[in-house]
Parts: structure tokens; C-alpha cells; sequence
């Protein structure tokens, strides 16, 4: 019974000197954007992939393009060892037009996450608003190159 009161003295004394402090929590990092695209690219050349179906394409370049009324709207992001990929983009362009103007693009050659995969072509994906200012591709979809 004695080792139990020290543990919840050592966690009182711990949360004490935590309110003490007056310190403010740890926050995580905040992302200065105006819009932010992040999402998953897989490895993979089906139709309108899912995200667990098929390893991430670690290496892609992801881009931003877009028309019409957000033509001046580019960027570009690569993604990470599980083919996770995050951009954020300062724009005055509104967000229902780059929902309906804007696509992700990736160009990297799928051989080069698996070289069983075609040597060109690209993935393309049109964009779904998440959530404030948080778009997420709507699903990649393998496009062959035109003849």
C-alpha cells in the first residue's frame, strides 16, 4: 500500500509544479497558409486508389495545378518515406474555386516505387475541402500518356 501513496504523491507532486509554473501547454507547430492540400499518395496504377490498398509512394512530387479562376494558384510538395505529402499556399483565390479549378498532379513515374509499374503517365486527383481550409485529394487515379 505504501509504493501506491508514493505514486500518487510523485503524480501530485508533478502536477502540482506543472499549475505552478504558469507555463502554456506545448501547442504544435502552426502551419502561416491560407489553404492547406495534404493527403496520400499510393503506389499503385488502379482507379481512384484508397489509401490502405497500396504502399505510399515515397519520393512523388505532388502538384498543385490549377484554371480558370485560380490560375494563378500553384505549388508544389514531395512526400515523405510513406508517401504522405502536406503544401500550404498563401492565396487570395476562394476556396469553392479551388475545389472546383484545382487538381493534384503527380508526375514522378510510378516505376520508380515499383518497377513492375509503367515508366509514364501520371496520377491524378481532383480536391475535396475537409474541413476550414484543409483540401484532400478526392483519390488518385492512374492517367496514361496520350498517344
Amino acid at each position: 500500500m505504501a509504493s501506491k501513496g508514493g505514486i500518487l504523491l510523485v503524480i501530485g507532486v508533478a502536477i502540482a509544479s506543472v499549475l505552478a509554473s504558469g507555463a502554456p501547454p506545448v501547442q504544435p507547430p502552426r502551419i502561416p497558409a491560407d489553404l492547406v492540400v495534404m493527403g496520400f499518395v499510393p503506389c499503385n496504377n488502379g482507379t481512384s486508389m484508397r489509401t490502405g490498398s497500396a504502399p505510399g509512394f515515397a519520393g512523388a512530387v505532388v502538384q498543385l495545378r490549377c484554371t480558370d479562376a485560380a490560375a494563378d494558384l500553384a505549388a508544389n510538395a514531395t512526400a515523405d518515406g510513406k508517401g504522405r505529402f502536406r503544401m500550404a499556399v498563401n492565396t487570395t483565390v476562394a476556396l469553392s474555386s479551388v475545389a472546383g479549378h484545382c487538381e493534384l498532379v503527380v508526375g514522378t513515374p510510378l516505376a520508380s516505387c515499383n518497377a513492375t509499374l509503367p515508366a509514364s503517365g501520371t496520377l491524378r486527383s481532383g480536391l475535396r475541402l475537409l474541413v476550414s481550409i484543409v483540401f484532400f485529394p478526392r483519390g488518385f487515379s492512374y492517367v496514361a500518356p496520350s498517344a
